[in-house]
């Protein structure tokens, strides 16, 4: 903004105060102005973002749903490892020995939410729909960390499986404990994320169905 000075001298008060008053509105208008446009700027920053965030949390849920399913057939695969190891420790014989331990998770992503966060468009976002998302991705780094924690379980587990590959008589009742103990430990954890990835999927679904969002 320019402040231009009168084209001729002020010689009286009058002319003084009108020249004063002029720029004063001249000052407050651009200044109005100049607040209108950033308004609209952080108005429109909160809206992309938000557009993005629920974007995202859509797909995550479409992938988490892909999903849920899994942990039925993990646990029953544990559970058939299990009984096997218990046949093997009652020293049964086996007509067929095959003990599995696999898993297949969810990639959920928080591109649009940690975007969101280091631009500072949650400052300019409604602090309600900021909270609600903030305690959903907040339940999704849980569920992304015990995924983390069954997928060093289930290396842990099938290397410890490959001593059955020299045949059952061959494996100690010591090992077969110990397999057994690690087959427990990641049926637990499965359990564990079952719950938590359920949890996490209705919490999308209740931001995904909120009036407003």
């Amino acid at each position: 903004m320019e402040v231009h000075a009168p084209h001729h001298p002020i010689v009286t008060w009058r002319e003084f105060l009108v020249h004063l008053a002029t720029v004063t509105v001249g000052i407050l208008i651009a200044l109005g102005l100049e607040q209108s446009v950033e308004a609209y700027h952080h108005r429109h920053l909160a809206e992309e973002a938000r557009e993005n965030i629920l974007s995202e949390i859509r797909d995550n849920k479409a992938e988490l749903d892909n999903h849920l399913a899994d942990f039925a057939k993990h646990q029953q695969e544990r559970t058939h490892g299990i009984e096997i190891v218990d046949q093997l420790l009652a020293h049964k014989h086996l007509s067929e020995l095959q003990v599995g331990l696999g898993f297949s998770g969810p990639s959920l992503s928080s591109t649009s939410w940690s975007t969101a966060s280091t631009v500072g468009a949650l400052v300019y976002m409604d602090y309600g729909d900021v909270k609600r998302f903030a305690g959903a991705y907040k339940l999704q780094e849980l569920f992304e960390r015990l995924q983390e924690e069954q997928i060093g379980s289930v290396q842990t587990g099938v290397g410890m499986l490959r001593i059955l590959d020299n045949g059952p008589d061959k494996v100690t009742d010591e090992e077969l404990r110990a397999i057994k103990h690690q087959i427990l430990g990641s049926s637990a954890g499965l359990q564990v994320m079952e719950q938590i990835a359920r949890q996490l999927d209705s919490t999308y679904a209740k931001l995904l169905q909120k009036p407003g969002l």
